[in-house]
Order: C-alpha cells, then sequence, then structure tokens
C-alpha cells in the first residue's frame, strides 16, 4: 500500500511539474507572440517613418529664389549706388539701403523660426530643417556681405 502512495505521489508530482512546464511553455509563447507583434508594429512604424523621411526629402527644396533675388538686387543697388560730397544724402541713401537689407533679415529671421517651429512639431524631419537652415544661413552671409560693403561706400558703421 506504501508503495502504491509513494508512485501516486510520484505520479502526481511528475503531472504537476509538467503541468506547470506546460504553463510556462505557454506562457512564454504567449509572450513570443506579444513581442512578434510589437516587433510588427515596430516595423510597420519604420515603414511609415521611411516613407515620411522620402516625403520631407522632397520639402528641403523650399523655394528661397525671392530671397535670391531680394539678395541680388539689394547687392546690385549697393554697388550701384554713388555717394555725394553731401552728408546727409550719403546718410539718406544708406539708410534706404540699410532698411532693405534689415527687412530681408528679418523676414529670414521669421523664416528660421517657423523651420524651427515646424520641426519642433514634427511637421518636419530633422534632416529637412538643418537643410532649410543652412540655405538661410547661406542667405544671411550674403545679405551680410551686402551690408558690409555699404557701411565700406558710406563709411558709417551700424
Amino acid at each position: 500500500m506504501k508503495k502504491i502512495l509513494v508512485v501516486l505521489f510520484s505520479l502526481t508530482l511528475i503531472l504537476v511539474f509538467t503541468g506547470c512546464a506546460s504553463s510556462n511553455n505557454k506562457a512564454a509563447e504567449d509572450t513570443e507572440t506579444k513581442t512578434q507583434e510589437v516587433v510588427t508594429s515596430n516595423a510597420d512604424d519604420d515603414i511609415s517613418n521611411t516613407e515620411n523621411a522620402v516625403e520631407n526629402a522632397n520639402e528641403k527644396d523650399y523655394d528661397f529664389s525671392s530671397y535670391e533675388n531680394d539678395i541680388r538686387n539689394i547687392t546690385k543697388s549697393v554697388n550701384d549706388a554713388k555717394t555725394s560730397t553731401n552728408a546727409s544724402e550719403n546718410h539718406e541713401q544708406f539708410y534706404a539701403l540699410k532698411k532693405q537689407v534689415d527687412a530681408v533679415d528679418d523676414e529670414l529671421d521669421k523664416l528660421d523660426d517657423e523651420f524651427e517651429d515646424a520641426y519642433q512639431m514634427k511637421e518636419i524631419s530633422f534632416e529637412t530643417y538643418k537643410a532649410r537652415e543652412r540655405a538661410i544661413e547661406k542667405l544671411e552671409d550674403e545679405l551680410e556681405l551686402a551690408e558690409e560693403a555699404l557701411e565700406n561706400k558710406y563709411g558709417i558703421d551700424d
């Protein structure tokens, strides 16, 4: 009788451990399935992000031509400007041209702020933002050269 009880008890323990092991395997399989779902979900996000990156790459080509034209016109005006022997005429010409330089500079600053806001709101990618920022910096450098030429021509350091 003791042998039968020991055998039954042993079988019960074996079944209990086997049942727990199956249960753990089932839990592991469930976890693995959930992990696969998350990975699949992330893969879908990656595809979506890649598509957005392609769209944003096209947005990098923002049209800066109006600013380029404005800067080109200002540079031409500065180069064509003639100084006078009359100091008040020189001041008037200087400040008229300086006003044009400042207006374009202010527009570029606003545009840069708009791009920064768009990046922070996740409307454009970092790469697009940086490309546009570099383009603005290049335009500002050209504008600064025109301003320096203007100051040198009139001898006014503003």
